[in-house]
């Protein structure tokens, strides 16, 4: 067996003026986001406890002066926040002026903390965050986007961490969760308002707010300071709100244009049936596009969920024929990604779908994110991100890792890797693929740190997946991405 092994360099974004930097923070700061704003301020809405809405409001009046990092030791990883004055990196201000803000009542929450059926929590405190919503949404002053500041008690009562938290993976796509997903139920009832939301909890905006030990998402929320969590709020409030690109992967000279679809799973609310969610980025711009497959199939005790070969065909034409509505021509290559493997049957189906569309060039990729093999590295610090092996027309990819920019390793646990297992109508090397994967880690504008471990048409099927679950058949969906994450 071959055994080949090379470490790819930290992968370059796009930013305003054609400028290229490795790290998101400092390239906005450089040159400002690639796609600029429209205007000069994006309207922010908040909808909370009337605590939480005034420390919002407080935390976004302090931005606009600028963070100065509490870390003395990685600059890199924990760089200070510029503020929003004479040189914005987002090129624009954040407005909370105006009849923007809107309180749920104290008698309102303790009625949803009190009640012990954690579906009618769940469904009390969706259906009264909405009606909030819909009443900025009806109003003269409707915002740009909605941030949803979850006060504790709220968070206690119906955020499941479990559930809600940690990443899906294919065996818990294909079987299923009882309990409602608060932020899932909520992004799908929120659909139809003319403006996307962003839920954050009270200890992003106040660091007297304690988040009890059980349902924390993770003990990584210790350590970002302000100036950090500011990068990524406005990051995500500026993508939400000025439906602008921050940054994209910087395309390499002679590269052909790409359309990248990720395929996921979910099940209904009911449990009973089994869906595929696509979705599907348009590299060259930075949009995404949601689509909603049809019923998918599962190989024995319902894992291993899988596509028919019509179906499988149908998901790729419709991703076709949107990319050519959105840029007037049809792409030169089309990868697929999945975190299962490839049935000959869905094989077949997608590349019947490309055969007709005349698209020579294709990759389709089982992502396992799962794998016993793992590689050790001299010293005290975990395998550097980038790190790659071809296991004889397999790809080992460490996504997480050491970063010498960032001069440490910036994660809690021994970094897991990606094997990358490339169909066999694939006609690019694993190294290849590989290395595009890689890049597309850092497409993600919830976050503005470079470790993210999924490309993004996976992580973002995902995100698809666990709000479709909440949208009845036969419902229109949006096909904007920003209404998902």
């Amino acid at each position: 067996m071959k055994f080949e092994s090379k470490i790819f360099e930290e992968p370059l974004l796009e930013f305003g003026d054609q400028h290229s930097h490795p790290d998101p923070r400092l390239g906005l700061t450089e040159a400002g986001p690639l796609q600029v704003p429209l205007g000069d301020k994006i309207r922010v809405g908040i909808v909370g406890s009337a605590k939480t809405v005034e420390s919002t409001q407080a935390f976004l009046n302090k931005a606009a002066y600028g963070f100065q990092s509490r870390s003395d030791t990685h600059p890199n990883l924990h760089p200070d926040f510029p503020g929003l004055r004479n040189h914005s990196p987002f090129r624009c201000q954040f407005d909370t002026a105006g009849n923007t803000t809107r309180s749920l009542s104290k008698s309102q929450i303790d009625k949803i903390a009190k009640e012990p059926n954690h579906t009618k929590a769940v469904e009390l405190a969706v259906e009264a965050i909405l009606t909030e919503l819909q009443s900025l949404d009806d109003s003269g002053d409707r915002p740009d986007v909605a941030i949803i500041a979850l006060p504790v008690s709220l968070i206690e009562r119906v955020w499941n961490a479990r559930m809600d938290s940690e990443g899906t993976t294919e065996k818990e796509d294909s079987g299923g969760l009882d309990a409602p997903n608060f932020r899932g139920l909520l992004k799908a009832r929120a659909m139809p308002l003319s403006f996307p939301i962003q839920i954050i909890w009270e200890d992003v905006i106040d660091e007297d707010a304690k988040i009890p030990r059980k349902i924390k998402e993770s003990s990584d929320r210790k350590i970002q300071d302000e100036a950090d969590r500011t990068w990524n709020l406005l990051t995500t409030l500026y993508y939400k709100g000025a439906g602008r690109i921050p940054w994209r992967r910087m395309p390499k000279e002679g590269e052909f244009r790409a359309c990248y679809i990720g395929v996921s799973f979910f099940r209904d609310v009911s449990g009973q049936q089994l869906w595929t969610s696509a979705a599907q980025m348009f590299d060259e711009r930075g949009k995404g596009f949601i689509l909603k497959g049809k019923r998918a199939q599962t190989e024995a005790r319902g894992r291993h969920p899988y596509m028919t070969e019509d179906d499988a065909c149908s998901l790729v034409e419709s991703a076709l024929r949107a990319y050519r509505d959105h840029h007037k021509h049809s792409p030169a290559r089309v990868i697929v990604l999945k975190t299962s493997r490839f049935r000959q049957e869905e094989a077949d189906g997608i590349l019947r779908a490309l055969e007709e569309a005349k698209t020579d060039l294709r990759d389709l990729v089982w992502v396992q994110e799962s794998y016993d093999v793992k590689i050790l590295r001299d010293g005290d610090y975990p395998v550097l991100r980038g790190t790659f092996v071809d296991l004889d027309g397999k790809g080992l990819l460490y996504t997480n890792g050491s970063i010498p920019y960032y001069g440490t390793y910036p994660g809690l646990y021994v970094p897991r890797p990606l094997l990358l297992c490339p169909h066999p109508s694939s006609d690019s090397t694993p190294a290849q693929i590989a290395e595009e994967i890689f890049s597309l880690t850092k497409i993600n504008w919830n976050s503005t740190q470079m470790n993210q471990r999924l490309p993004i048409p996976i992580r973002a099927a995902r995100k698809v997946g666990e709000v479709l679950k909440y949208i009845p058949e036969g419902q229109t969906i949006s096909s904007d991405y920003s209404r998902y994450i």
